[in-house]
């Protein structure tokens, strides 16, 4: 009898060990899952920072010339209708901007399925309003030409307006494809980093 309740003692105690071992197995892994899960949104955070930090400098720089802009229009004598929808653009997109990228860094990771969500709707409202901005300058141009066109009609000489016209366009095409350019590096700068976060987001979802 002796015998066998010594048995039954080591039993126990081998249960026990092996019940502690799995115990500790799961505490390093749920503490490994956190650790990944920590540094996942961390990249994320920081990923958004340099994003909101790119945006702030784009608009701030943009925002000193706009004023100096409709300035030199009303200087010109270009029609009200003109000069108001220029603001309202510029207006709008600011406001576009600030919304589509107003994502709290704070609290974005509280819920990284959630935090996936709104960033594919980012690159979505984002390309959205790039659609919506090229159908506005393409009004935006021509009606500019014309502005042009009357302001400088009773000024110049009607031989030297053709010419005038023509260096207003190659100076209008070469500032368009500069602008084109730094626009479309940047569009496709923040749709890559948002790619980037979803990625991330979506590896660390499929290891759990």
């Amino acid at each position: 009898m002796e015998i066998q309740n010594n048995n039954n003692l080591n039993d126990f105690n081998e249960l026990e060990d092996l019940r502690r071992q799995i115990n500790e197995l799961k505490n390093k892994v749920d503490q490994q899952g956190h650790l990944n899960e920590a540094l996942v949104k961390k990249a994320i955070q920081g990923k958004m920072r340099s994003l909101h930090h790119t945006l702030f400098w784009y608009c701030l720089i943009l925002g000193l010339f706009v004023p100096m802009i409709i300035w030199n229009f009303i200087q010109s004598g270009y029609s009200w209708a003109f000069i108001i929808f220029t603001i309202l653009f510029f207006a709008a997109s600011f406001t576009a901007e600030y919304f589509i990228n107003r994502m709290n860094i704070q609290h974005m990771s509280d819920d990284l399925v959630e935090t996936a969500r709104k960033l594919l709707q980012m690159k979505k409202n984002r390309k959205t309003q790039l659609t919506v901005g090229f159908c506005a300058v393409a009004i935006w141009i021509p009606w500019y030409f014309y502005e042009i066109y009357k302001a400088t009609a009773s000024q110049i000489e009607p031989e030297s307006i053709s010419l005038y016209l023509t260096f207003i366009i190659i100076g209008m095409i070469i500032g368009g494809a500069i602008g084109l350019a730094i626009g479309l590096n940047m569009y496709r700068r923040m749709q890559r980093a948002n790619d980037e976060m979803i990625e991330q987001i979506n590896d660390f979802t499929r290891e759990q």
